[in-house]
């Protein structure tokens, strides 16, 4: 009888035990892959958001950047001065301006002409997508994925505070009166980015307001 007790003690792990060990080492890996995977969704997550707003920030950097510029004109022969009104003695660099499109000018290389790269610029939405026109060049699209209302420029004036001027007529459009009395310029942009870990796209958002510096320290 002691032999046979002996033996069970040495017999080693039974199939029970194995099976438990089994299914906790199974458990363990499950949870193990679950927290990887979570970490890589979010990470992946992340990178998009990341770089949606690298996307509009971009084109809201370069958009703002030419926009100061516009109506520059230091030779004096580029552009047209306004005479008397409402707001005279401005250049009158802004050749149309809406809602949803600008078309500005400056004379960047001061050479008393607007027809040389960045100097006869148009930002417009088409779609889904916001572009920008140099001079007689082709439109090319600078964020993609732009939703309705997802671009949109506001007008205001020199004054303390200022007054906002609103576009006018079916298409919205500044008169080229309003043209000469803009000062500031807002503006929005948000695109829709696709998100690898879910249905929704991610939204970026950018808002700038812009002040046309000539314009800016005129007291129309």
């Amino acid at each position: 009888a002691l032999h046979m007790r002996r033996l069970r003690r040495n017999a080693g792990i039974s199939t029970a035990e194995v099976l438990a060990g089994s299914a906790l080492s199974l458990i363990a890996l499950a949870a193990i892959y679950s927290f990887q995977r979570a970490q890589s969704k979010a990470l992946l997550a992340q990178n998009a958001y990341a770089e949606s707003q690298t996307v509009t920030r971009q084109v809201m950097d370069i958009m703002t950047r030419e926009l100061r510029m516009a109506s520059f004109d230091p030779t004096g022969l580029a552009l047209t001065t306004s005479g008397p009104g409402t707001c005279p003695g401005v250049k009158q660099g802004i050749v149309a301006a809406g809602s949803t499109s600008i078309r500005f000018k400056q004379d960047l290389n001061a050479d008393g002409a607007c027809n040389t790269s960045g100097e006869d610029i148009t930002y417009d939405v088409l779609g889904t997508s916001i572009r920008r026109t140099d001079g007689g060049g082709a439109p090319v699209a600078m964020v993609d994925g732009v939703p309705s209302g997802g671009f949109s420029l506001r007008y205001f004036d020199n004054s303390n505070p200022p007054v906002e001027i609103i576009p006018l007529g079916s298409p919205p459009a500044l008169t080229p009166t309003q043209r000469d009395c803009v000062a500031k310029i807002r503006v929005n942009v948000k695109a829709d980015i696709p998100n690898p870990t879910l249905v929704n796209p991610l939204a970026s958002l950018a808002e700038s307001e812009v002040a046309i510096r000539n314009r800016s320290l005129t007291n129309f």
